[in-house]
């Protein structure tokens, strides 16, 4: 008679080893440098662009963005001081841009952005200003850079009425509560 098996706990499958690949990481003699990514400076103009409301007579009906605007300006009146060329080749190329305003509405806001003032004073200094009789478009922008100098002038000389007036009224003040 042959031995009997007795059925028992069921029987545990040998466990499959799981294989994984191997991987080898190889070494050059010398590394490779990543490339670098160059990055391209700004695009002044088409930031000009993104910053006003024209009509299809590139005349500029409204600044929509003042800080973008100004920023455009800025940028495009460094790159003209950058040129090592003329002061009329200066002046050119910023009257190129395209600076006719339906208005001047804007202006006071204009006048307020930040280095703007500063870079107009700064850029007018480096340009010939015949180069404006030559060309109207050289022109606009000289009527630009004039109309934003003149208001933040009077916006400063405004302040300092303010600031004496101030003075001057608790000078008065003082003087009636002590008489």
């Amino acid at each position: 008679m042959s031995p009997k098996t007795v059925p028992t706990a069921p029987r545990k499958m040998p466990s499959s080893k799981v294989v994984r690949p191997q991987v080898v990481i190889t070494t050059s003699p010398r590394p490779t440098p990543a490339p670098r990514h160059m990055p391209s400076p700004p695009n002044f103009y088409g930031m000009l662009q993104h910053a006003v409301k024209q009509d299809g007579h590139q005349v500029i009906l409204a600044v929509l963005q003042h800080p973008l605007f100004a920023q455009a300006v800025i940028g495009l009146c460094n790159t003209a001081a950058a040129f090592s060329s003329t002061p009329t080749d200066r002046a050119r190329y910023l009257g190129s841009i395209g600076w006719t305003f339906a208005d001047q509405a804007n202006f006071p806001l204009l006048a307020d952005q930040k280095g703007l003032y500063d870079t107009l004073s700064a850029t007018l200094d480096i340009l010939d200003h015949k180069a404006a009789t030559d060309s109207a478009a050289v022109n606009s922008f000289f009527v630009f850079a004039d109309a934003i100098i003149k208001t933040e002038n009077n916006r400063r000389e405004l302040q300092c009425q303010c600031k004496a007036a101030v003075v001057s009224l608790s000078i008065l003040f003082s003087i009636n509560i002590f008489s």
